[in-house]
């Protein structure tokens, strides 16, 4: 492929460039980020879903907290992994040593994508559900029970469908700190890929088009 003409450097090179730096910038995402605590669901922290949280100093993002046991207030800051769920790698969660444990956070992955689709009214005993799932110590509510039901059901057809690259988990670096006023292990929904890809192929259609025109 030739990406000069007439000395000047060729626009594909400058995206090819462009595209490197981005999933460069992309990679560098497997270091720790930094998590703000912003807000609990209506100043209640047992309300659950939605709380909120800001990343890399980035916009506030919905977030769900998944570990009853463990506080944390709004304004707090700390260090967390990223975690995509779809990997299926769970070496750097908080709860990767209890038994069947990518199954449990797969439970936990879909239940928190059904608020996409849920009411809000229904967002508490999902929170809920995602707690007893790792800690049978949480009072169970029979909203939060009937939750837990349908994410075993769906576990047990293995989640048609579903696709868990969607669900990102953030895990404080300390993952197994015992201390009940640590931060918190949040899980998120990210958002449906973006466009650049499509976007950056079409780009690249359009100048093969005009070069060989």
């Amino acid at each position: 492929m030739v990406l000069k003409q007439a000395g000047k450097e060729h626009p594909l090179k400058k995206l090819v460039v462009l595209l490197v730096l981005v999933f460069m910038s992309a990679a560098c995402f497997a270091a720790p980020v930094t998590i703000v605590f912003t807000s609990f669901h209506n100043n209640q922290w047992e309300l659950g879903f939605p709380y909120t949280a800001t990343i890399n100093g980035g916009p506030e993002i919905s977030v769900m907290c998944d570990d009853w046991a463990r506080g944390g207030l709004p304004g707090q800051t700390w260090q967390a992994n990223h975690t995509d769920l779809g990997s299926g790698n769970l070496s750097l969660v908080r709860f990767n040593q209890l038994p069947n444990a990518l199954t449990r956070y797969d439970e936990a992955g879909w239940l928190l994508l059904q608020t996409e689709v849920t009411p809000s009214t229904q967002w508490t005993d999902i929170n809920i559900a995602v707690w007893y799932n790792f800690d049978n110590s949480t009072p169970l509510t029979v909203g939060a029970q009937n939750w837990l039901n349908l994410a075993q059901q769906e576990a047990n057809i293995g989640f048609p469908g579903v696709n868990f690259h969607r669900v990102s988990i953030y895990t404080p670096v300390d993952q197994y700190d015992p201390n009940p006023d640590g931060p918190q292990e949040l899980l998120t929904i990210v958002p449906e890929p973006t466009s650049l890809v499509l976007l950056a192929g079409g780009f690249l259609g359009l100048l093969a088009r005009k070069r060989f025109m």
